[in-house]
């Protein structure tokens, strides 16, 4: 699947989150969100501008809790986050973590995240609170790689009729940028 994702950050939280109930989206879970990107040696992710990551997520709404590995491929496109995604769920983070260290795989810096999701068909809006990074909003669809095109046509529609535009967008990553505010990596991915 393709995962079609554009990304701007928020400075007024609420406006956003009301702009998107104007505007049709239903709000969903609570989520924490937790992710562990993975780089090694023989594979630099970040530099072929793929991602490669155990995500572990607490559903704040209904107490319940699951894991997932998820491989990212490099973007498609040079104005959004666009990127086949595979993905599969895992029942023990840990004992994945201990594979993928034996196999010579580090873990970089952990991006920690509040995520309330909205829903409006089969678009979601994720509206973040990224530790030590700030306010997000990403609006994303998955779909097949020959729909790509229009269905970014429907999010950028979508965040005009939120008030912003793609000029507002970034392509870097919440892990691009912690590491870069941190001086721990100079990419821009």
């Amino acid at each position: 699947m393709i995962e079609v994702e554009i990304k701007i950050p928020l400075y007024k939280r609420s406006l956003a989150e009301k702009a998107l109930c104007q505007e049709g989206f239903v709000p969903g879970n609570l989520l924490r969100e937790t992710d562990y990107y993975y780089t090694s040696d023989f594979h630099d992710f970040m530099k072929s501008d793929e991602a490669l990551r155990i995500r572990v997520t607490e559903n704040l709404s209904d107490n319940s809790q699951n894991s997932c590995i998820t491989y990212k491929s490099r973007r498609l496109d040079k104005i959004s986050m666009t990127r086949e995604e595979l993905e599969t769920g895992i029942d023990d983070p840990e004992i994945m973590t201990g594979i993928l260290e034996a196999l010579g795989y580090r873990c970089l810096f952990p991006v920690i995240k509040l995520r309330q999701l909205y829903h409006r068909d089969n678009i979601t809006a994720c509206v973040d609170q990224v530790e030590d990074l700030g306010s997000f909003m990403e609006l994303e669809v998955l779909t097949d790689e020959e729909e790509y095109g229009g269905d970014l046509s429907r999010l950028t529609d979508i965040l005009t009729g939120i008030g912003s535009s793609m000029e507002e967008t970034t392509t870097s990553s919440y892990l691009s940028m912690l590491l870069k505010k941190h001086g721990k990596y100079q990419s821009d991915s």
